[in-house]
């Protein structure tokens, strides 16, 4: 004879919701952050518009339903998770945004640089030898 599992009470459907949204939400901040750290910011501005959408929706969520304290507690708990987590996402694109320019104003110095030498190789060569030599002496 077998012996089954109770099976778990099934959650009422605005609770199924909340945590299907609230699934999502954590896999899309995981997402985030993989994104932030390829410097993918196509993909990343693809995901934040969806990111908006599903903070709206739990929070309509949680406002509305009544939660029993343990699953309020566990509820609670998640959020302040994925909340750290998306803070520390947005210190990353910070962190990832001040490498970038830093890089770019590394490039655009060596552009400027790259500039001025073109500009006095063309000089030099231009002018008669007699003028290059005035500054020397």
């Amino acid at each position: 004879m077998l012996i089954r599992k109770p099976a778990p009470p099934a959650l009422p459907p605005d609770e199924q919701r909340l945590n299907t949204l609230l699934t999502a939400f954590e896999e899309n901040l995981r997402r985030e952050i993989f994104f932030i750290r390829r410097k993918e910011a196509d993909n990343l501005l693809e995901l934040l518009p969806a990111q908006g959408d599903l903070i709206v929706a739990i929070s309509e969520i949680v406002e509305r339903i009544e939660l029993p304290e343990p699953r309020a507690t566990a509820l609670r708990k998640r959020l302040a998770a994925a909340d750290a987590l998306r803070e520390a996402n947005r210190a990353e694109a910070d962190r990832v945004t001040e490498e970038m320019r830093s890089e770019l104003e590394e490039m655009n110095l060596a552009r400027q640089r790259i500039r001025q030498a073109r500009h006095i190789s063309k000089s030099i060569y231009s002018e008669p030898p007699a003028s290059r030599l005035n500054g020397f002496a």
